[in-house]
């Protein structure tokens, strides 16, 4: 099963091995439960959390449904969205004996989160994939996170969502899901660790598969070339409307279902809600020769959120700080700090709310629209689609133009070496992206995911537009692009990164710990430990290096930029200021590295404490369960 848990929605995918077919997963549910009429491919990526027991010293908070936003929501609950990105920071843990889960997120100026809730969010979000949990009504009861003394997730609530698969009875669905034999997820190329483990703890909270082995997770530029390659047919005859390539003089054409004709210089670009990922690689005529090290991947911090805030910023709200010393994000730059204040400061307010709302649809009618005026609260506005192209588009352009020419030079590739370009995700969907790729790549042809598309007769000048342009946008009638390029992974097992499924950087750097002491060991030497340990360096010689020469692994203490998503209280973690106080290995330039051991017992105590909160075994590698060469002991 392939699962694209993007920032705005959740889409799946199953795949028949044997026979090669897809089979793109859809939901129902009562129309009465405010879901879009019809079968949707996608779901929201939407949790309502409750706190009970407010008037208790420590208050406790639920989950209480996922999946379908409500109307209106009662005193005391809440409703959490785009909880990707706060996956990636850190492993959930308990920092004393039945204490609140760290670290704690700054969701808005007044409200801070444990991470557990957005981690039970994706849970109970994957658990509407498994039979055992589907048409359940939800008894209100909830299930505490933040005073558990571990993550159990029995009785997890979920809404009466049912899945069904194109072209498979729902007994037949059901058996299918009950027997996977994997379970493939996206990430956005350089993400952490942490994110991987997250995103494993989540599949197997809603029990989708047994043994963390069975979970494999592939950059999302790769998962969309997939897509773009491999047909999907089944038992119904679900076509896509795409076509197979693209006509003279169309500006581009959708993004093929059936590309085997395919080959050279490829660009992939998939532009979601938190970042647009990019991609290189030159395709062989027989695909089963592609492996992962053939691409060359890159993830740039700037999607459509941030581009949200810079409609907010440049065209609703322009040099409007509300009453913070803040920093505006520059237009189209990633400005991490930056954005996470602002995000905080807009989701802290039902004005700040609506702004968010606003723009989202803005981007949209004005790719249809020469202007649009609508009016928040007692605030009217003219919005012009020349100063949207003008103000924000071409920043964000620019910007993309830079990350692409960077990756052109480390990938060794020119543009006119590009015979395609593949678009696909909310903001890849865009004719102006076609445009400039079509003047930086003269000899490509571009196609694009038409996903999104919005149909232009419904729009009008008037307020009710947002309705109807976000009934477009949150459900999808079309298949999940990126979740069958991630079923299909499994016809293509050569393009796993291997090295990267097996061992996590967690798990190499207390090898590293196992096997160091106070003698200074050359790095050939400490190769020669770890391959007695059974661990095939071969695979992973660059990452061991990387750790020994101070790199800690991304995610064991949230990386800088990040910092900006925690709570005052989760800036000061003990726990991190011990990590960071002193190196662990001291490099000795002539001789090697050696361990500095009392740093190494405050760095075992804190991988003790994320492994004892965890389903997964985070010390002890996965092993590989596809038929795929891996050269490996352990």
């Amino acid at each position: 099963m392939g699962i694209d848990f993007a920032s705005s929605g959740l889409s799946a995918a199953l795949l028949d091995r044997t026979s090669g077919q897809l089979h793109p997963i859809y939901w129902e549910a009562p129309q009465a439960e405010g879901f879009a009429a019809g079968p949707s491919f996608r779901i929201p990526s939407a949790a309502v959390l409750a706190e009970t027991a407010s008037g208790s010293p420590a208050p406790q908070v639920t989950v209480k449904s996922v999946g379908i936003p409500p109307l209106a929501l009662p005193a005391g609950e809440f409703l959490l969205q785009n909880f990707k990105l706060p996956l990636k920071v850190g492993i959930p843990y308990q920092r004393e004996a039945a204490g609140m889960y760290e670290p704690l997120l700054q969701w808005s100026p007044l409200q801070a989160v444990s991470i557990a809730l957005p981690l039970q969010g994706v849970r109970a979000l994957l658990a509407t994939l498994n039979p055992r949990k589907q048409g359940q009504k939800f008894d209100g009861s909830g299930e505490v996170l933040d005073s558990a003394p571990r993550m159990n997730f029995a009785g997890l609530p979920v809404s009466n969502l049912i899945c069904r698969a194109s072209g498979l009875t729902p007994e037949t669905l059901d058996a299918a899901l009950l027997e996977l034999r994997g379970v493939i997820l996206g990430t956005p190329a350089g993400w952490s660790d942490a994110y991987r483990f997250n995103l494993r703890e989540a599949v197997l909270g809603a029990s989708l598969v047994a043994s963390g082995s069975q979970i494999f997770v592939v950059e999302d530029a790769i998962a969309t070339l997939l897509a773009a390659v491999t047909p999907v047919k089944n038992a119904t005859g679900l076509e896509s409307s795409a076509v197979d390539s693209a006509k003279d003089g169309e500006e581009a054409a959708p993004l093929s279902v059936n590309a085997s004709s395919f080959s050279g210089g490829t660009l992939i670009l998939n532009a979601g809600a938190a970042t647009v990922e990019l991609a290189l690689v030159e395709l062989p005529s027989n695909l089963q020769d592609l492996t992962r090290a053939d691409f060359t991947c890159h993830s740039f911090a700037f999607a459509g959120d941030a581009f949200d805030q810079d409609i907010i910023c440049q065209l609703l709200a322009k040099n409007e700080t509300w009453g913070m010393s803040i920093d505006l994000p520059r237009p189209g730059h990633s400005d991490l700090p930056n954005r996470y204040q602002l995000q905080q400061r807009l989701q802290g307010s039902a004005f700040g709310l609506q702004l968010l709302e606003a723009a989202k649809q803005i981007k949209v009618i004005l790719q249809h629209q020469k202007s649009f005026a609508l009016d928040i609260d007692q605030q009217h506005w003219d919005v012009k689609r020349k100063d949207l192209e003008s103000l924000v588009l071409v920043p964000f352009v620019q910007q993309l133009n830079r990350e692409l020419n960077a990756l052109l030079s480390r990938a060794g590739m020119s543009p006119a070496g590009i015979n395609q370009a593949i678009c696909a995700g909310g903001m890849g969907t865009w004719p102006a992206i076609a445009r400039w790729l079509r003047q930086k790549l003269p000899n490509a042809i571009v196609v694009q995911d038409q996903e999104l598309e919005v149909d232009p007769d419904i729009l009008e000048l008037d307020n009710s537009v947002l309705n109807s342009v976000s009934q477009s946008t949150n459900f999808s009638e079309k298949i999940g692009r990126v979740a069958c390029g991630l079923a299909s992974l499994a016809l293509y097992p050569q393009i796993l990164d291997v090295s990267q499924q097996q061992y996590s950087d967690f798990f190499l750097l207390w090898e590293l710990m196992q096997v160091l002491g106070e003698e200074t060991l050359s790095f050939q030497e400490i190769l020669q430990l770890l391959e007695r340990q059974g661990v095939n360096t071969r695979t992973c010689e660059p990452r061991v290096l990387r750790i020994l020469e101070g790199n800690l692994p991304a995610g064991l203490v949230p990386a800088e930029e990040d910092f900006m998503l925690l709570g005052e209280e989760s800036r000061q973690n003990p726990d991190w200021e011990a990590i960071l106080a002193e190196p662990l290995f001291f490099e000795d330039v002539s001789l090697g590295y050696r361990l500095n051991l009392e740093q190494a017992s405050v760095v075992r105590d804190y991988l003790g404490k994320l492994a004892s909160s965890s389903q997964q075994k985070l010390l002890e590698p996965l092993t590989i369960t596809w038929d795929v060469r891996t050269d490996t002991y352990r």
